[in-house]
């Protein structure tokens, strides 16, 4: 579950929107953002009416796949928002990446190069971390000319030209719900 702060004033989401554009390349954009929200705690709040606590609901998305990852026994951390940011912005199933790499390496565990849990071009592909690894095969399977356009089916097949191999990665994305 998160909390979304909802700002009554103007003012302060102007403060807050400021500290978003201009965090440091070093510093993540959530402890740009945290600090800018403390410096509005102790500023004068005369003009400021009291921000609105909202709660949202978590993505259901993310229960499912780390009771996948668990099931599978896969080494933690589970890279869950990873994996989703890459499906949401490649356009691709959430459940494609975490599936083949349990099926290549049951999640890391079995791999041969470093950081290339998807068994992606085996023993001459490694990345420089999980996370690195999880939006470079995201973007092969969605941009690279070998893939774009094809159906889950035959992305499989290009990835793997095992005739099993589709409906074996298939099954195991069935299990993620």
């Amino acid at each position: 579950m998160r909390v979304v702060l909802k700002l009554r004033s103007a003012r302060a989401a102007r403060c807050l929107e400021a500290a978003a554009a201009t965090s440091m390349p070093s510093m993540p954009r959530r402890i740009g953002l945290t600090f800018a929200a403390m410096a509005l705690a102790v500023a004068s709040t005369a003009d400021m009416a009291p921000p609105i606590a909202v709660l949202v609901p978590s993505d259901p998305r993310v229960t499912r796949l780390e009771r996948f990852f668990q099931h599978y026994n896969c080494p933690t951390p589970f890279h869950v928002s990873e994996y989703l940011r890459a499906s949401d912005g490649y356009n691709l199933d959430y459940r494609l990446l975490p599936a083949i790499s349990v099926r290549e390496s049951q999640c890391g565990a079995w791999e041969q190069m470093e950081n290339n849990f998807w068994g992606y071009h085996p023993d001459r592909q490694s990345f420089p971390s999980v996370e690195a690894g999880i939006d470079y095969v995201a973007r092969q399977l969605a941009q690279n000319p070998y893939y774009r356009g094809k159906t889950l089916v035959e992305k499989l097949f290009v990835y793997n030209p095992r005739r099993a191999y589709p409906i074996e990665v298939q099954r195991i994305m069935s299990q993620i719900e």
